[in-house]
């Protein structure tokens, strides 16, 4: 599902990481997110799986978004969303991942 990243508590913003796979499986960092940014929208907007970790760096609180959910309320704003997806830098590795220049964390 899509997750929020929220920090708690913090007196300053901690990232949370996201790590995916070179085309050898190596583990690399991809990019960081902040405090209110979101993660996993792709996934849903493209109808596929992941195609990398995230992983928080210290105390954080989540939540998570079903497909109907996200739907419901992302519906007015996904063409937003996927041109993000197509021009924004912390998208590359994901667009790199989808043209098959990286392997992709999650085979099942």
């Amino acid at each position: 599902g899509v997750v929020e990243v929220c920090h708690h508590p913090s007196p300053f913003p901690l990232p949370a990481q996201v790590w995916g796979r070179d085309s050898d499986m190596k583990e690399k960092k991809v990019c960081e997110f902040v405090e209110g940014d979101c993660v996993g929208e792709l996934e849903f907007i493209n109808n596929h799986k992941c195609v990398a970790d995230v992983k928080a760096k210290g105390n954080v609180r989540t939540g998570k978004m079903h497909r109907h959910h996200f739907e419901m309320c992302m519906g007015p704003i996904v063409d937003i969303l996927k041109r993000q997806a197509d021009t924004g830098e912390v998208y590359e590795y994901y667009r790199q991942t989808l043209a098959g220049n990286n392997a992709p964390v999650k085979t099942d």
